[in-house]
Order: structure tokens, then C-alpha cells, then sequence
């Protein structure tokens, strides 16, 4: 469940209306857990693809129930996802669960650090304390966008996270990501630390 709802911060909107649960990543690996766990709930779901600036695909479960749960726990749009409270003291398992499922969508390991970005500043400051709760300690900048190839209007800010140094290589070591290219980052990046 931690993996599922950390995938859906990163990656998810919930509509109550239309009872959608929607989740958003091109990853097989991503999308085949996700179909598994609408299974193992007995959720019906369905998963489209589109190609319009690049290839899309969103797994959409369809549960009004859960999708005024989910809504009520964790938000719904960028700007108003948060972590939910009942995560700063579930179990490690689920922590480092949602952890997996956060950086495995939102998540980018670069040479010297692993990073998200989010347009909600509580839900980075909330991924940010359960990262402490493993004794892997970040930092936050937050960076606002004056316009983008889309040609937004009011342009969210954009709050960034950073796990560096000491801190990275504990993360590396204690979270792996279900994201495959990304864990193999991971891995290439405990190697060069260990150098």
C-alpha cells in the first residue's frame, strides 16, 4: 500500500465525480504493479495511452469510494497533495514503501544526489520527514518559473528536494525503486560513492 500511495503522490489524480483513480507513468514495471494492486482490491481499471508531445499512459481505477479516500487522505491536484498523516507513524515497511513508489515517479538520481520535485510545498516537507524517520536527512529550494514550452499561466512554484552526500548513500542503501532505470542509477551511484 506505502508503494502505491507514494506512486500516487508522485503520479496520481482522483476525481469523485467520474470515480476515477488515475495513475500516470510509462514504466511496465510501474504499470504492471499498479493493474496488480486494483486486482488484489478488486478495483476494475482500465489503461490508455496517448501520444500527443510524447507517449502517455494512465492506468484509471474506477472506485468512487476510494477515490474520495484517497482524496480526503492525500489531496488530489499538484499543488494540494500532502503526505498523510497516518504515515508518520505506520510502520517502516510503509514508509519505505511510499518512499520507493514517490522517487520511483517523482524521483531523479543525478551524480551527487537524489531529488523530487512538486508544486506542493507540504507534501515535499512531509516527504522530507519521513526521510528523517530513517535517519536520511534533505534540503528544500523552492524555484518559480517566469513561463514553460506549454505556455501556462500562473505557473505553480516548484519545491525541490535534495538528499546528499552520507545521507544519499543511506538512502540507497535502505530504499530500493520499483522504477528500473532509476534503481540502477541507485546502484551506479552507491558504486561511485564507495570509490
Amino acid at each position: 500500500n506505502g508503494q502505491f500511495f507514494g506512486l500516487y503522490l508522485a503520479e496520481g489524480n482522483s476525481d469523485v465525480k467520474s470515480g476515477k483513480i488515475c495513475i500516470t507513468n510509462n514504466d511496465s514495471k510501474i504499470l504492471q504493479f499498479v493493474e496488480s494492486w486494483f486486482d488484489k482490491i478488486n478495483i476494475t481499471h482500465k489503461t490508455y495511452t496517448k501520444n500527443t508531445i510524447g507517449i502517455s499512459t494512465t492506468i484509471q481505477g474506477y472506485n468512487t469510494l476510494l477515490a474520495k479516500i484517497i482524496i480526503n487522505m492525500v489531496g488530489s491536484s499538484s499543488c494540494n497533495k500532502k503526505i498523510p498523516d497516518e504515515a508518520m507513524n505506520a510502520p517502516e515497511e510503509f514508509v519505505t514503501g511510499l518512499l520507493n513508489g514517490y522517487f520511483s515517479g517523482d524521483g531523479h538520481i543525478t551524480k551527487n544526489s537524489i531529488e523530487s520535485s512538486s508544486a506542493s510545498q507540504e507534501l515535499t516537507e512531509g516527504i522530507s520527514m519521513l526521510l528523517s524517520r530513517l535517519g536520511i536527512f534533505s534540503s528544500m529550494s523552492v524555484s518559480q518559473l517566469k513561463e514553460n514550452n506549454f505556455g501556462t499561466k500562473n505557473i505553480a512554484p516548484s519545491y525541490r528536494l535534495f538528499v546528499r552526500s552520507r545521507y544519499a548513500i543511506k538512502f540507497a542503501n535502505k530504499i530500493s525503486l520499483m522504477h528500473d532505470a532509476k534503481d540502477k542509477d541507485l546502484q551506479e551511484f552507491i558504486n561511485r560513492k564507495s570509490i
